[in-house]
């Protein structure tokens, strides 16, 4: 417990930092976080990560999956866009667990503007930004799980398109400490996109001091850019609850989890996030999140609801967004059982 405080201290020694390379990366989409229970902790999810978004916090927490279940996830973000994740996760015993999973940035059309039609030439035109992705986890032993998610990233802004593939990586490990436990990911390591489309085919005169020659079609280069890569470490732990708690209680429970984050674009991050379950079928939560300038205050509610042959929650979650309002999450799980 010691040593991983003196790590989680190190990380936070820099959080503060003046490091910043914003701008630096594409296919931002990949660092919008996913699901309203996980959003309305503050984002702090890496070693908590036990229902379908697993398989974006942390794909080793998929083994926490008992039966078939679904996610979808929908996000109102700044502006006019949208962000959609949709997940199956399908455990098969020793054999592990896998899943599949889709997210999707997208946004209302937009008129084209050129320098001549500085208001609109009547064309309209749109941007999507998806990942494909197959996940994979298994248990090492009672306490450890590692896990792995492979996706292929499609980027496409009118007739550009952009393509590449990365992976995940990511573990828990159970320890004896009042059954915290410990979650690390790795996540965007991968290609660099480069993008390409008919837009930037131009006809180009080799010979301008030539008359009557044949103008020659050149393609304008553009740039590869790279990943968001991000690292992930974090803790969690029930303070009260059932089983090995400081606070022993039978009925309720909450949970305390803490991340600290590590792009490759941007100053560190701290997030805290505490959960409250009544009788594990209502749900109260908030997160604070360190060293933003904008999104820094969490808070959700959630409800489960067991049915027949399945169990279905709803969550909420919003986040306050300085001038461009309030961003809310919505969450729906069905878990066959």
């Amino acid at each position: 417990m010691r040593r991983l405080l003196i790590v989680l201290l190190s990380f936070s020694s820099v959080a503060f930092g003046e490091f910043d390379k914003v701008g630096t990366t594409t296919a931002q989409f990949l660092k919008m976080g996913v699901g309203a229970r996980a959003r309305g902790m503050g984002g702090s999810f890496v070693a908590l990560a036990d229902d379908g978004t697993a398989h974006y916090w942390n794909p080793a927490g998929m083994v926490a999956t008992e039966g078939i279940s679904s996610t979808f996830s929908h996000t109102d973000w700044a502006l006019d866009i949208t962000h959609e994740f949709v997940s199956v996760t399908l455990p098969r015993g020793q054999a592990g667990v896998f899943g599949v999973s889709i997210s999707a940035l997208t946004m209302d059309e937009k008129e084209v503007t050129t320098v001549i039609d500085q208001d609109g030439n009547g064309l309209y035109y749109n941007v999507m930004d998806m990942a494909l992705a197959a996940s994979y986890a298994r248990r090492m032993s009672d306490r450890l799980s590692y896990g792995m998610t492979l996706k292929y990233i499609h980027l496409a802004a009118y007739n550009e398109i952009a393509q590449t593939f990365a992976v995940d990586l990511g573990s828990i490990l159970k320890t004896d400490f009042y059954g915290m436990k410990i979650g690390m990911a790795l996540s965007n390591f991968g290609g660099e996109p480069k993008y390409s489309g008919r837009d930037l085919l131009h006809p180009v005169d080799v010979e301008n001091d030539v008359d009557g020659n044949v103008t020659t079609e050149a393609e304008l280069k553009t740039e590869s850019w790279p990943l968001p890569l991000m690292i992930r470490i974090g803790v969690a732990m029930d303070v009260i609850g059932q089983g090995d708690v400081i606070l022993p209680n039978g009925s309720n429970r909450l949970t305390v989890a803490l991340d600290a984050e590590h792009p490759n674009d941007a100053p560190e991050h701290i997030n805290l996030g505490v959960e409250f379950a009544f009788h594990e079928m209502f749900f109260l939560r908030g997160g604070y999140r360190f060293n933003y300038d904008l999104e820094k205050f969490t808070a959700g509610a959630g409800m489960k609801l067991p049915l027949a042959s399945m169990v279905a929650t709803i969550d909420y979650a919003v986040m306050p967004f300085g001038p461009f309002g309030t961003t809310s999450f919505i969450s729906i799980g069905v878990f066959l059982k």
